[in-house]
């Protein structure tokens, strides 16, 4: 077979212009709430999770007010349990119990918040967790605080790739240090901005033992104070970093069905109650985040693996004065209760509980695990009806048991007038914001969005003296998409946006926002539904792994749609055997003995692999770094096999590879495969290139489909 080159290094979107946008700034929507939905677990006098109850043993109050609950159901290790003599339930369109049996499970690694022997011990935990208690139908995320994208890990059930993930996120440095005089620490900076004199005057006397006899009290009161004012700002600014990625990622998640659960893991943080501006975090944003979507979260406060110093917690770089060791001893143990409530007030707000003072983090996230495993789902329309932004305060009470508790989520924002106004006026400023965040949301789901299937492939070439080049193709499911009737013509318009992370979780590049414009009639529009509309994309990286990351929206319902794919760019220097591709491209049956010509139309199908049995399947690939004898000649060969359901249903001839180069670009081997033979149905296609030089086979596969 010959060697050709069509691989296109250019980038651009097939069916429509392409224009170039800015980011704008996100803006969150308010949700409005008509039927609340809430999962509780009920604990009997032991305190273990208890199932067997039914509908009339629950009483929901919504402020003080019974409410009716509409929609039950108990669960128990996930599988619907039936309730003898239940009435019959409402039937619930948009779930299933299939759905209800799959769980999420989102570690949030507090890095913002954790010492680094904490983090150390915490990952082993972590580690043993996905290896030791996952289930079939479990999935796992795991998130970073600190907010950086490329350390997401979507939901997988893959144990190694959970592994990796958790080994990636390290302790972020803090902004400000001080070592100096006074040795405040956070909780005492929060002490003095509350007005407590005890704080305070430990922070003068500290000063004044530093300085010479006569020094002003005042002056060293001020210069306390302008110090616990800094330090404020800064761990006020880093809780608030934590509480955001929390209620974020807990939003993001009300498109799921089933049970699902966030960790948060981190030795705690001071929540500013009391301080002055109004800098305390709301932790009813989380409960209401919780609610809207879904989720209980726990705490899993890691401190109890190191003995916490007795004038810090897991930030403080500081030297204490021995002479005030014994009023500090006071501030610490206070601190390290206040460090614990925050984690608490949002695992209580939430349904779920703080586990900590306990050395063994493994059995602390078992013990979080089998608290989702017995519970109830509850639904009910809140009698108050009124849009007043106001915060609905939820409770749950169990009747004629005694010592059973309910836990559940303690309530939600109701929707705000206003807010609901100027959604539906669309203001276009108001609506600008609103696009940019949904697809930044979308960027960095911990699933793929749906609305607007995606379909992403990411592949490298080898372009000489320019280097290795990362190849995106995206294909975006078009039949999803609601065209408007313009004329004779159908009229859509969709932004794209992409990004791709190195594996220290960094932007390696930006794959900018683009704008694709349709205007479709007649055949175009039918061509479009059928092939979808394509992405393309080339970016020059450096060898080592990356994630990219593709989302869609569709302009006007704002419908979202996203697709992320790990690739490694291998290190060539190495001198490795290794293979650039194969990609796939769609041509016309040549007659009996015709040669693939150059000019022959190819069209590329590598992020939508389908093709018709009168096609001709055609494979590129580059053969990189082959052994060369004293002559300077190769020995290779090369094979195509095909597989469904893991049997090879076909097989091309081994044949001997000869490689050539355009210029000090290495060349494309081009192989073609007739489909006539096959069945509809899915495929897997496998390229094998043997160095007969050196006994060495490299493998290469992908997957495309048989349309009838």
């Amino acid at each position: 077979m010959g060697a050709v080159l069509v691989l296109a290094l250019s980038c651009g979107i097939a069916f429509g212009q392409v224009a170039d946008t800015g980011p704008e700034p996100m803006l969150e929507i308010a949700v409005e709430t008509r039927l609340v939905r809430i999962d509780v677990v009920v604990t009997d006098d032991s305190g273990r999770p208890t199932g067997g109850l039914a509908r009339e043993d629950f009483v929901v109050l919504e402020d003080g007010e019974p409410q009716r609950i509409t929609q039950f159901e108990a669960f128990e290790r996930g599988r619907p349990v039936p309730i003898a003599g239940a009435e019959p339930e409402e039937p619930e369109e948009d779930t299933a119990p299939a759905a209800h049996r799959r769980r999420y499970v989102v570690l949030a690694i507090d890095d913002l918040h954790i010492a680094p022997g904490n983090l150390s011990q915490a990952k082993l935990a972590m580690r043993g967790f996905v290896e030791r208690e996952l289930g079939p139908e479990d999935e796992v995320a795991v998130v970073a605080t600190s907010g950086s994208s490329g350390l997401y890990q979507e939901f997988t059930g893959e144990a190694e790739v959970l592994r990796q993930a958790i080994s990636r996120v390290t302790p972020q440095l803090r902004s400000t240090t001080w070592t100096g005089v006074p040795n405040i620490t956070e909780y005492q900076a929060e002490l003095i901005e509350r007005g407590d004199p005890f704080a305070l005057q430990l922070a003068v006397n500290e000063i004044l033992e530093e300085e010479p006899p006569g020094a002003d009290p005042e002056a060293a009161a001020q210069r306390a104070k302008n110090r616990a004012r800094a330090l404020r700002a800064e761990t006020t600014h880093l809780a608030r970093q934590t509480m955001a990625t929390v209620e974020s990622v807990m939003r993001s998640l009300t498109e799921l069905p089933g049970r699902k659960v966030l960790v948060l893991v981190s030795d705690g943080f001071l929540m500013g109650l009391g301080t002055a501006n109004h800098q305390a975090f709301d932790l009813r944003d989380i409960t209401d985040a919780g609610t809207r979507a879904g989720v209980v979260l726990y705490s899993l406060d890691t401190r109890g693996l190191v003995a916490t110093p007795p004038i810090g917690d897991a930030s403080s770089n500081l030297t204490p004065s021995f002479q005030l060791q014994g009023l500090r001893g006071r501030l610490s143990r206070d601190a390290e209760e206040a460090m614990r409530d925050g984690m608490n007030g949002l695992a209580e707000g939430t349904g779920g509980f703080l586990v900590h003072s306990t050395n063994d983090l493994g059995t602390g996230l078992d013990r979080i695990l089998g608290d989702t495993e017995t519970y109830y789902l509850l639904a009910y329309e809140p009698s108050n009806a009124a849009q007043d932004g106001k915060f609905r305060r939820i409770e749950v009470e169990i009747k004629e048991r005694k010592g059973y508790k309910a836990r559940t989520r303690r309530g939600y924002f109701a929707p705000d007038e206003e807010g609901v106004r100027r959604a539906d006026n669309a203001d276009p400023e108001y609506s600008g914001r609103r696009a940019a965040g949904e697809l930044q949301s979308a960027l960095s789901s911990l699933y793929p969005r749906s609305e607007i299937p995606v379909r992403l492939t990411t592949d490298f070439v080898d372009l000489g003296p320019a280097g290795s080049q990362l190849v995106v193709n995206g294909n975006v499911d078009l039949r999803s998409v609601r065209f408007r009737e313009v004329g004779d013509s159908r009229v859509a318009t969709l932004v794209l946006a992409g990004v791709v992370y190195d594996a220290a979780g960094l932007p390696a590049a930006e794959l900018e926002p683009q704008l694709a414009s349709l205007k479709l009639s007649g055949e175009d529009h039918a061509r479009a539904l059928r092939e979808g509309l394509k992405y393309y994309k080339v970016v020059a990286l450096e060898p080592g792994a990356y994630q990219v990351r593709l989302a869609v929206r569709e302009d006007g319902p704002g419908r979202l749609g996203s697709a992320s794919q790990r690739i490694e760019i291998p290190d060539l220097g190495e001198g490795k055997l290794t293979l650039g591709g194969p990609f796939l491209l769609r041509g016309q049956v040549p007659a009996e003995g015709e040669a693939i010509e150059p000019q022959q139309p190819l069209q590329e199908v590598q992020a939508f692999p389908r093709f018709r049995r009168s096609d001709s399947l055609y494979y590129q690939l580059q053969v990189l770094n082959p052994k060369q004898d004293e002559s300077g000649s190769t020995n290779l060969t090369i094979q195509a096999h095909v597989s469904a359901n893991g049997e090879k249903r076909a097989s091309t001839p081994e044949e001997p590879l000869t490689l050539q180069t355009m210029g000090a670009i290495p060349e494309a081997y081009t192989g073609r495969i007739r489909l006539a033979r096959f069945s509809p149905g899915q495929y897997e296609l496998e390229v094998v290139v043997t160095d007969h030089l050196v006994r060495t086979s490299v493998h290469r596969y992908i997957g495309f489909d048989v349309e009838p």
